[in-house]
């Protein structure tokens, strides 16, 4: 998380909020030791402070239940009936531990908000807060950045183009200097690090950034995260050309897999918050409400990276609401795979030396973002995938006595 972050209570006059803040009373050196109890320090939040942070907590929880489940279903689909798990999934199954810990961490800072008194808040508490949101700023970092390569890792491993893989292997290796970057800096950005939760000042030799190069950090950290999750969010919607059902589906699908427009839109408002931090009134309100704009985004993020692995389960969403179509096969054998027991066949079926290709042949249960595909995306006839199943079939053919002159002069194919 960005070091501006969400933080449980304000200091109260005269105490540095931040690293970098001035002493009380403006002493250079600092009170001494002992010289205040943090703990008999009143330090309420605001009444704005106090109903942001009540959002912030309910967006958190509800964002968390919503992306566990749908991290589940990614996990089942990707795992029954057959076991097709990859780099890409396993990268996002540490992302999951990412966002949890983080989401955890920071609804810890505001810990009135579950039927707790806000006037009871003290410094002790405040200071307590700053040190977890300073240590949830690299957890944020880690889970923004294995987010961000799973969805990479993914449309690796659908897309073909030359030039489009190389790009995709350049973001990635971006996005982990970035996120290497950003856990430097959260760690360093006091020397010690706990000199970024002294509000009182005491440590006399600590070394902290200032609250600009603070600012100006959150912003260019921002921005990058807003440029990688527009591109992340647009580059799954250029695949649908290559689909092969109706008009409609394709823009829900489209809106399906462009939720990572609205992480970047978080990044967006998060970034004029933290261009404008420590110019207003109450900190304390802006620093929740940073810290709500980053776990929107993560979450999002989050989200848009599960969505993908789960059309088929979307899909039946939609056919019962009538905005997807139901073709005949299904209406018929009430499933989406036909008569065959093997599965879906597509229109593609060659015979080659004896050998029946069927292409396109998927699992009822196993639906994931390979098969929203066609064929000709995936390489055409020349690359056998893993979703292609070859059949060797004799036939035995019985003629009359009658027929057999005639027959023989044929070829049986």
């Amino acid at each position: 998380m960005d070091p501006t972050s969400a933080t449980g209570g304000s200091p109260p006059p005269g105490v540095g909020g931040a690293p970098g803040g001035g002493a009380p009373g403006g002493a250079p050196g600092g009170p001494p030791p002992g010289a205040f109890d943090p703990s008999l320090i009143p330090s309420p939040p605001s009444e704005a402070a106090n109903a942001v942070a009540h959002s912030f907590t309910a967006a958190a929880v509800t964002l968390n239940i919503i992306s566990f489940l749908l991290f589940v279903g990614r996990m089942y689909t990707r795992s029954f009936p057959v076991f097709q798990m990859k780099w890409d999934d396993w990268v996002l199954a540490a992302a999951w531990v990412f966002v949890v810990t983080n989401s955890v961490l920071l609804i810890m800072t505001v810990p009135y908000t579950f039927g707790g008194d806000p006037m009871a808040f003290t410094l002790a508490d405040v200071i307590y807060s700053n040190k977890l949101a300073v240590l949830s700023q690299p957890i944020w970092a880690w889970s923004m950045a294995t987010i961000k390569i799973s969805v990479a890792g993914m449309l690796l491993r659908l897309e073909r183009r030359k030039p489009v893989r190389t790009f995709l292997w350049v973001m990635i290796v971006l996005i982990a200097i970035v996120c290497l970057y950003s856990t430097l800096s959260s760690l360093l950005q006091c020397i010690p690090l706990a000199g970024a939760w002294d509000l009182l000042n005491m440590m006399v030799d600590k070394k902290c950034w200032t609250k600009e190069v603070i600012r100006i950090n959150s912003i260019c950290v921002s921005s990058f995260n807003i440029v990688t999750d527009v591109i992340f969010a647009l580059m799954p919607v250029t695949f649908l050309r290559n689909l092969q059902i109706p008009l409609r589906e394709r823009i829900v699908i489209a809106i399906l897999m462009g939720l990572g427009v609205f992480a970047s839109a978080a990044s967006i408002v998060k970034a004029v918050i933290a261009a404008n931090f420590g110019k207003g009134p109450d900190p304390n309100l802006e620093g929740i409400n940073m810290g709500t704009w980053s776990v929107v985004e993560e979450q999002v993020a989050f989200i848009a990276a599960c969505v993908p692995c789960l059309r088929k389960p979307f899909k039946r969403v939609l056919q019962k609401f009538g905005l997807a179509s139901v073709s005949a096969a299904t209406k018929q054998t009430g499933n989406g795979y036909g008569t065959s027991g093997y599965g879906r066949m597509g229109t593609s079926t060659k015979n080659t030396n004896g050998a029946i290709r069927m292409k396109s042949l998927t699992s009822s249960r196993a639906q994931s973002e390979e098969d929203i595909l066609s064929d000709d995306h995936k390489g055409g006839d020349a690359a056998v995938t893993e979703a292609e199943i070859w059949r060797t079939t004799e036939v035995r053919v019985d003629l009359e006595q009658g027929q057999r002159g005639a027959a023989g002069r044929e070829k049986i194919r």
